[in-house]
């Protein structure tokens, strides 16, 4: 006699519902279970009516799409803001989250938040339900959360997460604002260059042909460029896609990262900068998980993993593993060189007086005041560069129109 073979578990899938509350208002939401029956007994668990229960049906192309967005920062911000307060006033968790997923905007938000509630009412923890999701939430959050359920004091530690958060998202605004305003001159001044050579400079090899007069050597080599451009435009629009999706397809591997990122900071100014990020970020997730309570060995490894920089991400993988076995943390951050003696120094005084997540905050503060000096030094150096790229392009065809207006001219003349 053959053993039946075990049942499998039965995947789990999005449901929309709608239902009657105890004074007769309809009310909608967004639930995942196995099955219609699963979500109508939660349903009536809750004290509600179901009325209605349907799979939430995707097309394929929304499926691939939803995939692509992300949840940005600013919404796991005022998430954890929210369920702090929820928490709080001694609203249950499930209600908390159906409420914060019935006012966001982000689908991707709705559905976690949906899964969570299914996964609570399971009898699973609100730390377990948030790590299930990592594409939506950080995994740092998880942990502080899990650390967060051992003590009691939930609402604390997410209004510690959202402050965490919101740094974060302080420190990606800056970098992006300094590198905003050149990038955009710069991309309008080579458009108005390439306009004038593609599209003004060819009129004058017309007019310049039809009387036979010779061109002068600088509108002559832009407009041969101009020329061979256009005459090979397939074979360039070719090449550049290749370069695009092969490039990019090697910066998305780890050795590609590794790579353009050792490459980036050895440059001066570029360098400087990226180190001060990446220590400033790295000081202050280690410090918020510690004073959360979370012990060492987790919060380490996550904080490693949540290290954006490849290249810092190697080496502190490689201080966690010195540390595991008894080295000493400040001494195994010298030997990466990829922290200055000011951090191995804080974190030696931290680690003797044992209070690391302070010493390490500081060490953030210093780090974030060092980070904006920093782009404000860039910026500084960055725009008189663009200034003169962009006169050097401008002043370029402009002396070219003006040697073929004098050109023409000559030859008119004659």
């Amino acid at each position: 006699m053959i053993d039946a073979a075990p049942a499998q578990p039965r995947r789990l899938q999005l449901f929309d519902y709608t239902a009657i509350n105890s004074d007769g208002t309809e009310i909608t939401g967004m639930m995942e279970a196995a099955d219609p029956e699963a979500v109508w007994h939660a349903i009536a668990v809750r004290g509600l009516r179901p009325t209605a229960v349907k799979v939430r049906a995707r097309a394929p192309l929304r499926a691939f799409v939803d995939g692509l967005t992300k949840v940005n920062l600013q919404e796991i911000v005022v998430f954890c803001r929210q369920l702090s307060t929820f928490v709080r006033v001694g609203v249950p968790l499930t209600a908390a989250l159906e409420t914060i997923a019935e006012g966001t905007g982000s689908k991707r938000m709705r559905q976690a938040c949906a899964s969570m509630v299914a996964d609570l009412e399971r009898g699973g923890l609100l730390s377990a339900a948030v790590a299930r999701h990592p594409q939506v939430f950080p995994p740092v959050l998880a942990d502080l959360i899990r650390a967060s359920e051992m003590t009691g004091h939930i609402d604390e530690v997410l209004i510690r997460s959202a402050d965490h958060f919101e740094r974060e998202l302080e420190t990606r605004t800056k970098i992006r604002g300094a590198l905003m305003y050149p990038s955009i001159v710069f991309c309008m001044a080579l458009a108005v260059g390439t306009g004038l050579v593609v599209f003004v400079l060819p009129q004058f090899r017309q007019l310049f042909a039809e009387y036979g007069a010779k061109l002068p050597p600088l509108p002559a080599a832009l407009l041969g460029f101009s020329a061979f451009v256009g005459n090979n435009i397939a074979w360039i629009l070719l090449g550049l896609l290749a370069a695009i999706l092969g490039g990019g397809y090697y910066l998305r591997t780890e050795r590609g990262k590794m790579q353009i990122n050792r490459v980036l900071l050895r440059l001066p100014a570029v360098g400087q900068m990226m180190r001060a990020a990446s220590i400033e970020r790295f000081c202050r997730a280690l410090s918020d998980t510690l004073a959360a309570g979370v012990p060492v060995s987790t919060s380490f490894s996550v904080v490693v993993e949540s290290t954006r920089n490849p290249v810092y991400r190697k080496a502190l993988g490689e201080v966690g593993a010195q540390v595991a076995i008894g080295e000493s943390f400040s001494r195994s951050l010298r030997q990466t060189t990829l922290f200055p003696p000011l951090v191995v120094q804080m974190v030696r005084v931290g680690e003797e007086t044992g209070t690391l997540d302070q010493h390490l905050a500081e060490t953030a503060k210093l780090y974030d005041s060092e980070l904006d000096n920093r782009l404000k030094r860039l910026t500084a150096v960055v725009e008189p560069l663009l200034i003169i790229s962009v006169g050097s392009i401008v002043g370029l065809v402009a002396i070219s129109l003006i040697q073929s207006i004098y050109g023409f001219a000559s030859a008119f003349n004659g």
